[in-house]
């Protein structure tokens, strides 16, 4: 793996992975050679750990191709020249303008699901806001309006379900406290598992179009 060192005025040592090849330590102006060597081994298992999961995602990420397919459920359902006449004429912005329509036409279904699971669990919300991040699938605020993220209609059913009954579940709870983990398990018996593999779909969350 290749680390880039940076030393800059700061009182704390700072190690981010950019990718699975990748990372950057930052460290305080004066810190000598040995202690970086030092701080570098006693990472050396978080490195290779988080490496890994990184890899993973990145595999995950090459497997799919958002310029021909329109995914649903995780699956490559649509091939984006059908969505509209004459698209394979047209500009790549105008492409990605007509993909994210297309999926913003289905944003609908992620809805209607969120109303089942509402009316199924009796945890409610006053309004569903669709909205376009590239940090979070979904927020719930103190006046229990729901925002879902507009590319949950891309990811598996599953974990469609674990972001909605997460988001719902803050209704209970306006934190992450074990409480409100323990109301996600109720909910969602398998949220753990589920919790991990969401964190492989960051590159949907980035904005693939």
């Amino acid at each position: 793996m290749k680390i880039e060192i940076i030393k800059m005025p700061r009182k704390t040592i700072c190690l981010k992975l950019l990718d699975s090849e990748n990372a950057v330590l930052k460290v305080p102006t004066g810190t000598s050679a040995k202690k970086i060597e030092d701080f570098l081994a006693s990472k050396k298992d978080w490195l290779h750990k988080n490496a890994a999961k990184l890899q993973e995602r990145e595999a995950l990420g090459e497997t799919f191709n958002f310029k021909e397919w329109i995914y649903f459920d995780g699956k490559p359902l649509v091939h984006t020249s059908e969505i509209a006449i004459g698209f394979d004429d047209f500009s790549d912005l105008k492409k990605a303008k007509e993909i994210k329509k297309y999926y913003l036409s289905h944003f609908c279904d992620v809805e209607e699901f969120a109303r089942e699971i509402s009316h199924r669990t009796g945890l409610k919300f006053s309004e569903i806001k669709k909205v376009s991040s590239t940090h979070i699938w979904g927020s719930f605020s103190s006046k229990k309006i729901m925002k879902l993220n507009w590319k949950l209609v891309i990811l598996p059913r599953p974990l469609v379900e674990y972001v909605i009954c997460h988001e719902l579940c803050h209704g209970l709870h306006m934190n992450h406290s074990p409480r409100f983990w323990k109301a996600v398990e109720r909910i969602c018996p398998q949220y753990k598992q589920r919790k991990k593999e969401l964190a492989k779909y960051a590159f949907v969350l980035k904005d693939p179009l």
